[in-house]
C-alpha cells in the first residue's frame, strides 16, 4: 500500500466559512482515497514572505491580497465567492444606514474581512469616516462588544450561527456576500509548489471539489459536521446548514467578471495603482468538469 502524502492546511480562521469543506472531505474519506493525510495549521500570525511554499492555505482572501502584494500566490479552487460574514445591530439599528455616528466591532485592519466591511460600508451610501470603528480580536469579542452596549453593531463570522444570533436579539442588517461577490476561501497555493507538485494539488483539489459537491446534496452531514466541528447546537444546525450551503460555489470555480472585480476592489483598497489581470493569480486548470 502506497503512503498517503502527508499535507499541511493553511487556516486563518476556525469556521465553516473557511473550512467546511475541509472537513466534509475528511468526514467522508475524501482525502484518504486521494492518498492525502491533511494536517491543519493556524497560519493567523504568519507573514505572507514567512509562508512555507509547500503550505496550501484556505485562506484566500488573504491569498489574494498577499499576491497583489508580490507574493507567488495562485487560487486554484473556490468554495465560496459569497463571503460568509454578517452584520448585526443592536435594538435600534435595523439598517446599514443607522451606522453612521455610530460604533461598529470589526476586525482587526490587517484582516481581509476588515477591508469587507468597509466596502459594505460605502455600498451603503455611508463615509467610513461617520463610522467608528472598533477592530477586536474574535467574534467572541464583537459580540461581546455588541451585547454590553459597547458597540452599536458587530461584523461576525460563521463561526456563530446567524440563526442563533437572531434568537439572541441580534438584528441582522446584511450578508456580505449578498452584496460583494470575491472568491473569500477554497484553495491557495504558491506558485513554485504548483509547478513542482502538481499532481500533489490536483489531488487536493479534487478532494475539495467532491467535499463541495457532497454539501450541497446532503445538508444532513453539513449539519452534523457544524455541531461536532463548530459547537453550533443541535437545535439550530439543520438550518445553518442550509444557509451555509445556499453560500457554496456550485462548482469550485467563480466568473472572470467576480475574479477580476475581487482584484480590482482588494487592490483598490491596499492602494495599488497598477492594473492586474484576474488571469495571474486564480488558476481553475486542476478542476475537472
Amino acid at each position: 500500500m502506497t503512503a498517503a502524502i502527508g499535507l499541511q492546511l493553511g487556516f486563518k480562521a476556525f469556521d465553516a466559512h473557511e473550512l467546511l469543506c475541509h472537513f466534509v472531505a475528511e468526514q467522508a474519506g475524501f482525502y484518504k482515497e486521494s492518498g492525502l493525510a491533511v494536517e491543519l495549521l493556524d497560519i493567523t500570525f504568519l507573514a505572507d514572505a514567512d509562508l512555507p511554499e509547500e503550505l496550501p492555505q484556505v485562506s484566500c482572501g488573504a491569498a489574494l491580497a498577499a499576491a497583489l502584494r508580490g507574493h507567488a500566490q495562485r487560487i486554484v479552487f473556490v468554495a465560496t465567492d459569497r463571503p460568509m460574514f454578517w452584520i448585526y445591530g443592536a435594538q435600534g439599528v435595523a439598517t446599514l444606514g443607522d451606522l453612521e455616528d455610530k460604533r461598529l466591532a470589526t476586525y482587526p485592519a490587517a484582516a481581509p474581512p476588515h477591508h469587507l466591511a468597509n466596502m459594505v460600508i460605502r455600498r451603503a451610501g455611508l463615509d467610513p469616516g461617520r463610522v467608528a470603528l472598533r477592530p477586536a480580536r474574535d467574534d467572541a469579542a464583537r459580540v461581546g462588544l455588541l451585547k454590553s452596549g459597547h458597540a452599536d453593531a458587530a461584523v461576525v463570522s460563521s463561526a456563530m450561527s446567524p440563526i442563533m444570533l437572531q434568537q439572541a436579539g441580534c438584528n441582522e442588517l446584511c450578508m456580505v456576500g449578498d452584496g460583494i461577490r470575491l472568491p473569500s476561501t477554497g484553495l491557495a497555493v504558491n506558485a513554485a509548489f504548483l509547478d513542482h507538485q502538481r499532481e500533489v494539488v490536483r489531488s487536493l483539489v479534487r478532494a475539495l471539489s467532491r467535499a463541495l459537491r457532497l454539501a450541497h446534496g446532503n445538508l444532513q452531514l453539513v449539519a452534523e459536521v457544524l455541531e461536532r466541528r463548530f459547537d453550533i447546537g443541535a437545535s439550530v444546525s439543520a438550518a445553518t446548514a442550509g444557509r451555509y450551503a445556499a453560500c457554496l460555489s456550485p462548482d469550485g470555480r467563480t466568473s472572470a467578471e467576480i475574479a477580476q472585480a475581487a482584484v480590482d476592489a482588494m487592490r483598490s483598497s491596499l492602494s495599488i495603482a497598477s492594473p492586474v489581470d484576474w488571469e495571474s493569480i486564480y488558476d481553475f486548470s486542476l478542476l475537472t468538469a
